[in-house]
């Protein structure tokens, strides 16, 4: 079956959740004035309101609802405000000069109407998407004149997007929105209007003109009669976009771990079978969608993503045959585990699963085979498959808004390492008293505030609130919005950095105070069970009481995931009154021994 063009740019193999979306608001020209019906028919449930936005227009200090109710806001600065008719047009061809002044003048217009425009996300910090310009589709000067040049108006509007994704990135919880983009993808022909009307316009091609056309010597047809139009359906797909956007950062139905099986999977055919394979064999084995696949596998793994492998297949056969079928295209060392041998898949799977920590909802698993796949989907519920058909994983796997990231931290850069350092951890850890073990990981704990969304690891922190299930003691979501009123109203939030003599683990937890309450505690799978939340409470408590408060409380909010953190407060001390966890900050809580702290420049204290 063709894919529809509906999920082509937005695969919807990976959704487990729907979307839940309340409210959202659109701010722009009348050319985007129709938004709010096209968001009515794709999503019924969600209402949007319009804010016209021409010129010298001022937002008022709120919109028409409650600020917290809106979702995010779209916002469209008119071209035709940056470049008044005929302003390009009238500059002769002969001084460059003239076009890059221009230019820069739009520059200054943009960045002025980009601030009056991001009013609601400055002030409240609402969730924005701006919408970028609709390149032409041909230098209006002639095809054979040069591309990349200013007197080209292609260009000239390549750079003004430029300068916008520029702007922007000086705003909090604001995200380019490349509308360009996704109407290229559908067929510009199909949406933009270059055939009618000026190019400052920048605008979807419509039939306008036709009541104003009644009265020439020959009647005239409806232009969409002859360009054949699908507004309302590319529409939608931009509307997917923004949708997809959300998802993303609101980290729904995350992907954390792609399980892949080897043969007829990561490449074509069965491999191990032929010891002494030539040259041609191997190019049959790689070339095509296998060498795609590596590499949507390398993307992902730079995004964060986790690999494994989990293959009935000989191990030392397997090895002596990867640098000659992957090459430098993807090495064994890519893969945070590998489980390659004859034991069932289930088994494997599982040992996997407990290596990392992680759930099987969080969990992608690729397999050409449709017994193997059952069995994994039966004995872990909630793990998402892939198969058989291998011409449409690259697609999922780089394009679906659960595979994707906001940003790309340090430490989801640095994952894999981490895990494979954790795996060595614990497979030394088998061999010691847990005493002996723990004495052994020289381990060492930074803890430092974060004083604002524009902190270096505010990012990290808040992707690991969103992402955390089992260590999270209420289970909330934050998104940025919420974290900026939280730190105006005096919510402090702390975060912590580990290492030990493996790896460098990075920011792996946040705990969130306000006043004298431990608001929310979060901290990734891969420190548990090395004390370091004990150590980390310590600390707490005594900036606490340095503060000058006498006692402490806390809220625990049981969820389906959160099993590892339920004894948290009862470890600590605190005595549960109602369910609301309470402690005195004398006597003090003893930090573990074999946690060392460091101070800001990293120097440990005793």
């Amino acid at each position: 079956m063709k894919i529809p063009d509906q999920s082509y740019r937005f695969p919807q193999e990976l959704v487990v959740t729907p979307t839940p979306l309340r409210r959202v608001m659109v701010v722009g020209s009348c050319l985007v004035s129709i938004w709010p019906d096209i968001i009515k028919k794709a999503d019924p449930g969600c209402p949007c309101d319009f804010f016209l936005f021409n010129n010298a227009t001022q937002l008022p200090a709120n919109p028409p609802h409650p600020i917290e109710g809106y979702d995010f806001q779209i916002v469209q600065i008119p071209l035709r405000s940056l470049l008044p008719d005929y302003t390009y047009f009238q500059l002769t061809r002969a001084d460059m000069k003239d076009y890059e002044a221009l230019l820069a003048d739009a520059k200054a217009r943009l960045s002025q109407f980009l601030a009056a425009a991001m009013r609601w996300n400055s002030e409240h910090g609402l969730l924005t998407f701006v919408s970028n310009y609709l390149v032409p589709q041909q230098n209006p000067m002639g095809r054979l004149l040069p591309r990349y040049d200013m007197r080209n108006f292609v260009y000239f509007i390549e750079k003004l997007n430029e300068a916008l994704a520029k702007e922007l990135s000086k705003y909090n919880n604001a995200y380019f929105f490349d509308m360009d983009q996704v109407v290229s993808t559908y067929g510009r022909r199909y949406f933009q209007d270059d055939v009618l009307w000026h190019l400052n316009h920048g605008a979807a091609l419509s039939n306008e003109d036709f009541a104003r056309d009644q009265e020439r010597l020959e009647p005239v047809v409806r232009p969409q009669e002859f360009y054949p139009v699908r507004l309302h359906d590319i529409s939608v797909c931009l509307w997917m976009e923004l949708v997809s956007m959300y998802r993303t950062i609101r980290q729904m139905d995350l992907v954390k771990l792609v399980v892949m099986d080897i043969d007829d999977t990561l490449w074509r055919g069965v491999a191990a079978e032929n010891s002494n394979f030539s040259d041609s064999m191997i190019e049959d084995a790689i070339r095509g969608w296998p060498l795609g696949l590596a590499d949507a596998l390398g993307y992902l793994k730079r995004r964060g993503v986790l690999l494994s492998i989990c293959s009935r297949n000989d191990e030392k056969q397997i090895a002596a045959i990867w640098p000659r079928i992957m090459g430098n295209h993807l090495s064994l060392e890519d893969f945070a585990s590998r489980k390659i041998n004859w034991r069932t898949k289930v088994e494997n799977f599982e040992e996997i699963l407990s290596e990392m920590n992680l759930l099987p909802r969080n969990v992608l698993f690729i397999d050409d085979n449709p017994v193997e796949r059952e069995s994994i989907k039966t004995a872990f519920p909630g793990v998402r498959v892939l198969g058989p058909n291998p011409y449409v994983w690259r697609r999922i796997l780089l394009w679906s808004s659960e595979t994707q990231v906001a940003s790309i931290t340090a430490e989801s850069a640095a994952r894999t390492d981490m895990v494979q350092a954790q795996i060595e951890r614990e497979t030394q850890r088998k061999q010691m008293s847990r005493d002996e073990f723990l004495a052994s990981l020289s381990l060492e704990l930074k803890l430092f505030e974060l004083h604002g969304v524009e902190h270096a690891g505010f990012p990290r922190a808040l992707e690991l609130i969103n992402k955390t299930n089992q260590f999270n003691t209420s289970g909330k979501r934050w998104n940025k919005q919420e974290c900026m009123a939280a730190f105006a109203d005096g919510t402090r939030f702390y975060a912590f950095e580990v290492k030990d003599r493996f790896t460098t683990y990075g920011i792996v937890g946040v705990l969130i105070v306000r006043g004298a309450d431990i608001v929310q505690f979060v901290m990734s799978c891969r420190v548990a069970g090395m004390d370091v939340e004990t150590a980390v409470m310590a600390e707490i408590l005594r900036i606490l009481r340095k503060d000058g408060h006498a006692a402490v409380s806390a809220t625990l909010v049981e969820t389906e995931l959160n099993l590892l953190c339920r004894d948290l407060y009862q470890r600590c001390g605190f005595s549960n009154n109602g369910g609301l966890w309470r402690r005195p900050l004398l006597p003090a809580l003893e930090r573990p021994a074999h946690v060392k702290i460091a101070d800001k420049a990293g120097i440990l204290k005793a």
